[in-house]
């Protein structure tokens, strides 16, 4: 037997999310990202109600909108992955949801009030800043 390669145990082998941080990237951009969200509009829907029976079909609504976003970002943060670390690439996914939030419903449904559209544009923002900083590969050949 050669010594050059010796057989890998347990601890030397990795996950699959370690291997594949694309994998991971779309995992958590693609779920996570509407589901934040949807969750977000429950606690407003929660804390202040005011929603009632258009609850469902507004939850629909941020979901399609919210998957849109995060699909589009999460390509952006991989392309940009591997040459910007992840303090400036976490803010420029963040950039890039909130414009992603607001433009698209904006375009397609109407102008949204200034409180709304502020609104909708920080949640936007704030899932997507959260789903770079998840999704960042820490392995050794990424800027950090």
């Amino acid at each position: 037997m050669s010594t050059e390669n010796p057989p890998g145990n347990d601890a030397d082998r990795g996950s699959l999310f370690t291997d594949l941080p694309w994998l991971r990237r779309t995992l958590v951009f693609g779920l996570l990202g509407p589901l934040l969200g949807v969750f977000e509009l429950l606690a407003y829907e929660a804390v202040l109600g005011g929603l009632g029976y258009l609850l469902s079909v507004i939850m629909g609504v941020v979901f399609v909108f919210g998957l849109l976003a995060s699909i589009v970002t999460g390509i952006m943060d991989g392309r940009l992955s591997s040459i910007l670390p992840v303090a400036w690439r976490a803010p420029l996914a963040a950039l890039s949801g909130a414009l992603l939030a607001v433009g698209p419903p904006a375009v397609l449904l109407g102008p949204m009030p200034l409180n709304s559209s502020i609104a909708v544009g920080v949640v936007g923002a704030l899932n997507m800043a959260v789903c770079s900083l998840l999704s960042h590969d820490s392995g050794r050949g990424r800027p950090s």
